[in-house]
């Protein structure tokens, strides 16, 4: 064997891996995605340098391979946690690794990660081969993406309630999308699937190739908005069944003429969502909301911001209640559940806004 057999030899052995079974048709797609992309030319490189590396080319590929993997993971792992979640880092250390990519109009969107339980689903991608439009302000440009998400039951998405968070890697040349869809999760494992058919900046405060900063002409001050790339990016994954509980409630407090009854507790690891009706008078309040909210279970509070609700339901035949969402959940479900509404603004049948104070106390003791 010659020495430079024996160098290859070892730097062979030292990448060495031995993925599972099921890992090396992920292994494979990742590998044949990263060969397909163009590679720039080599800059200031020798020719002999170019022909020394040429037996190398499968090692050299799986360095690649691995170093974009770390930085895609790495860059969603800031995002989740620069959004301040905590029920958003429990899904995402919970969630299944999935690294499905896939290619259209130019544009890579890969999905590294997806967890489901009974309030909440999250899914995080990232997406490469979009140029951000050259900066007109000190106003960095948004990403906007259209996303359609159905679950095993065949429901879609529209009816749930959603929220994202989004970092660009500059380094990298990607950006990280973790996107959430609040609502009632279906309790069933099965196959999910995620349609995104246009993704882009939207152009606020950009001209791509024009602009640049303090620039005071008309178009850079206010430009048309920029479209969106369409294309068809469809992933299909496999999630387990949901986790959490629902818990039937029948708990009212009244302070004056206004009266709070708790219907509905679901608790999951990532959220607790609790749905609440207010009538007043004896009548279906429209919406009402309330900040702050607490909900206290054992040791531990969770509070409610004013805009972590939505409404469900129909007041005209008394079904008209408020669902509240925390940042943040348990897997624990026993002991005793309060929550405390210290004070509130409902609108009235005459869409009139009127407040009311409290306190009111909706307890639940849990097994």
């Amino acid at each position: 064997m010659t020495t430079r057999d024996e160098i290859e030899t070892r730097l062979l052995r030292a990448v060495e891996v031995a993925p599972a079974a099921d890992r090396w048709g992920w292994l494979d797609e990742r590998v044949a995605t990263m060969m397909a992309r163009p590679i720039a030319p080599p800059r200031g490189r020798m020719p002999s340098m170019r022909m020394l590396l040429r037996p190398l080319a499968v090692l050299a590929a799986f360095v690649l391979l691995t170093g974009a993997v770390g930085a895609a993971l790495n860059l969603l792992d800031r995002t989740v946690e620069s959004s301040g979640t905590p029920g958003w880092q429990t899904a995402w250390d919970r969630g299944e690794k999935l690294g499905i990519a896939v290619t259209d109009a130019g544009v890579t969107i890969t999905v590294e990660r997806a967890y489901a339980d009974l309030n909440q689903v999250l899914v995080g991608f990232t997406v490469a081969g979009l140029e951000p439009p050259v900066s007109s302000t000190a106003e960095p440009p948004a990403l906007e993406w259209t996303a359609q998400l159905t679950d095993p039951a065949g429901r879609q998405s529209e009816r749930w309630a959603t929220g994202t968070t989004a970092m660009g890697g500059d380094e990298t040349g990607l950006s990280a999308v973790v996107q959430t869809w609040e609502g009632e999760v279906t309790p069933m494992a099965g196959t999910w699937v995620l349609a995104i058919s246009s993704i882009g900046y939207n152009g606020n405060g950009f001209v791509p190739g024009q602009c640049t900063v303090g620039a005071t002409d008309p178009e850079c001050i206010n430009p048309p908005r920029a479209g969106l790339i369409d294309g068809s990016w469809r992933f299909t994954f496999e999630l387990p069944t949901p986790t959490g509980s629902v818990v039937p409630a029948d708990v009212s407090d009244s302070v004056g003429q206004a009266t709070l009854h708790l219907t509905e507790l679901r608790v999951s690891p990532t959220m607790i969502a609790a749905r609440i009706g207010l009538a007043v008078d004896g009548r279906q309040a429209m919406t009402w909301s309330s900040a702050p909210l607490t909900i206290q279970h054992l040791d531990t509070s969770y509070t409610i911001g004013s805009n972590a609700a939505s409404f469900v339901g129909d007041p005209g035949d008394g079904t008209g209640d408020t669902v509240f969402f925390t940042t943040a959940g348990t897997d624990d479900l026993a002991g005793r559940w309060q929550i405390q509404v210290p004070a509130l603004t409902y609108q009235s049948r005459d869409e009139e806004e009127k407040s009311l104070s409290g306190p009111w106390t909706l307890t639940v003791d849990l097994p």
